[in-house]
């Protein structure tokens, strides 16, 4: 008799016990913080060339230790092999377009029709967001986190929405290149650089160091820069907002100069591993390329430096393999899939094969975000 009046009581409880157990495995799940690290032309092969040249080994970087890994199309919506513009323009705002435009899709009375970035779903929900890189600040790759334009060498539109955001106050950390392309963009509206950033609330200068001041800050120059101090204090003030935040990352990997492109493949790893450190256990850190590209290692022998077995300049394109064997370039793009390497909350969403679309998806769940019905 007290087993019967009992029983009920511990299956009750045990309910509640796996509600409570489910519930807090739901709310681990969650991102408070997205950071997308993008290798622009970090294909497998420059990749693996990379880790090689910086520590004669194969599989040698950290992002190899990363627990989440995919294959990724990177396919455009009109060609086989993309440019940075839609591969970037996929993996933000999970639509393919055509090579060329940014965060915007053709219609078909032939105007363009711009599409939400996951950059503005952060900016309409009060999180920080943050664009670097070592690029031209208004090109392809960090142009599709904010802007829409129908093609990517519209620098002027680009500029303009960079300080005209459609949603929140814009991007509030801008670090990168083409601090001359800014004077130029500008002075076709008689005003400066300086002028224009600080009437939208920025503080304006050259030194990524700017970032450690905290405000909005815009860092364009013309010369590269000290990637960890900058990513370093660029996740500090972000992390500031208790409301979380997203940061995009973008170190060029490209091999039409196969050294300094290897290089950058150390630069961008020995980063990724910093960001693993700093950014916390509420962070989903997502590695990927938005395109390969034409560089093969053909050749060399364990034990000697890769550096010292080829010939900087026959390794430049449009010299055959055969006048260097170790490694060959031929300067393109190229179609083949490229890896993602993830960590932190919803990462395990990442696996198998997948479409470069199903990034976005992967970094707005992992917030615990819906799409819009019109993301436009």
């Amino acid at each position: 008799m007290i087993l019967s009046r009992t029983f009920p009581r511990v299956l009750e409880g045990v309910a509640a016990l796996l509600l409570s157990t489910a519930s807090t495995g739901a709310a681990a799940q969650q991102a408070r913080n997205v950071i997308l690290l993008l290798g622009d032309a970090g294909g497998l092969p420059t990749l693996n060339a990379g880790g090689i040249l910086a520590n004669d080994a194969p599989q040698s970087l950290y992002l190899h230790t990363m627990p989440n890994i995919a294959l990724s199309d990177t396919s455009s919506r009109n060609q086989w092999v993309t440019d940075s513009a839609a591969g970037m323009t996929a993996i933000v705002t999970g639509h393919k377009t055509d090579n060329g435009m940014v965060s915007t899709l053709p219609s078909a009375n032939g105007a363009v029709v711009p599409v939400k970035t996951l950059l503005e779903y952060a900016e309409e929900r009060g999180l920080s967001t943050g664009v670097m890189t070592n690029m031209k600040i208004w090109d392809a790759t960090p142009a599709a986190t904010f802007a829409h334009v129908g093609t990517r060498k519209d620098k002027a539109a680009i500029f303009k929405q960079m300080l005209a955001p459609r949603y929140g106050n814009g991007v509030d950390i801008l670090i990168g290149k083409g601090r001359a392309d800014a004077i130029a963009a500008f002075a076709e509206q008689q005003t400066t650089p300086e002028k224009a950033f600080a009437a939208a609330g920025y503080g304006f200068g050259e030194d990524p160091a700017l970032a450690q001041q905290g405000g909005r800050i815009a860092v364009l120059r013309d010369s590269d820069f000290a990637p960890i101090p900058a990513v370093e204090a660029t996740i500090a003030q972000l992390a500031r907002n208790p409301k979380g935040y997203f940061l995009m990352v973008e170190w060029d990997m490209h091999t039409d100069d196969p050294k300094k492109g290897l290089t950058h493949v150390k630069e961008m790893d020995d980063m990724i591993r910093r960001v693993s450190q700093i950014a916390g256990k509420d962070t989903l850190i997502l590695f990927t390329a938005d395109h390969s590209f034409g560089l093969r290692l053909g050749g060399g022998e364990r034990g000697v430096p890769l550096l010292q077995q080829y010939n900087t300049e026959a390794a430049k394109p449009g010299v055959t393999a055969a006048t260097n064997d170790v490694i060959s370039v031929q300067d393109g793009h190229t179609g083949e899939e490229v890896v993602v390497a993830a960590s932190g909350p919803g990462a395990d969403k990442v696996h198998g094969f997948m479409p470069n679309t199903r990034l976005f998806d992967v970094m707005l769940s992992a917030y615990g975000w819906k799409q819009d019905r019109q993301a436009r």
